[in-house]
């Protein structure tokens, strides 16, 4: 749980927060981070019974259940985060897995292609689905991309993870959106 000793850097109460992979781990602290903080929070997950576990510590999180590396399910989370929170101002890209490791000529072609599909392609769902709603936030809008150490220094025996994280850091290092606004 976060410090509640400190004054947050941010104002984040009412803030409308969508998180990808939030039933557990490192998502699930992030949810739990910002509801401590007041805002309202979406999760999403592939595992019900994690999904299920954190709504019921967070009460105040709401949640679909999904693979983030499917078009198909990330197509259903809008309506719910809609439904739920009424728009977005805070998208985290979370999901992640650590696909296989050993020598590249030993990686199952499946395991890579789902590596690719979790670590890197459903960042660019849910950043096609959301950007337009994260553009008509009354906030200033973010977006919050998970990478990794292995996107900027690599991984011995880890080349899809590595290279996945690698990809992530690239897509939005240079991407600063306008949000259509001047100034």
């Amino acid at each position: 749980m976060p410090d509640t000793n400190r004054a947050p850097m941010f104002d984040l109460r009412g803030a409308r927060v969508l998180v990808t992979a939030g039933g557990s781990g490192i998502g699930r602290a992030i949810a739990e981070t910002f509801v401590a903080a007041g805002a309202r929070v979406h999760v999403t997950d592939i595992a019900k019974a994690a999904l299920v576990d954190t709504l019921a510590a967070l009460p105040a999180a709401t949640g679909s259940v999904g693979d983030a590396a499917r078009a198909a399910d990330v197509d259903q989370v809008p309506a719910d985060v809609l439904a739920a929170l009424g728009g977005l101002d805070i998208l985290v890209n979370n999901a992640g897995i650590a696909g296989p490791t050993g020598g590249v000529e030993t990686h199952d072609d499946a395991e890579v292609e789902r590596t690719i599909q979790v670590n890197l392609t459903s960042h660019f769902y849910f950043l096609r689905r959301f950007v337009p709603l994260l553009k008509t936030s009354g906030r200033d809008p973010s977006i919050i991309a998970m990478s990794s150490v292995a996107g900027r220094l690599g991984y011995s025996y880890r080349t899809p993870y590595a290279a996945t994280k690698w990809a992530v850091v690239g897509l939005v290092s240079r991407w600063r959106p306008s949000w259509g606004r001047t100034g």
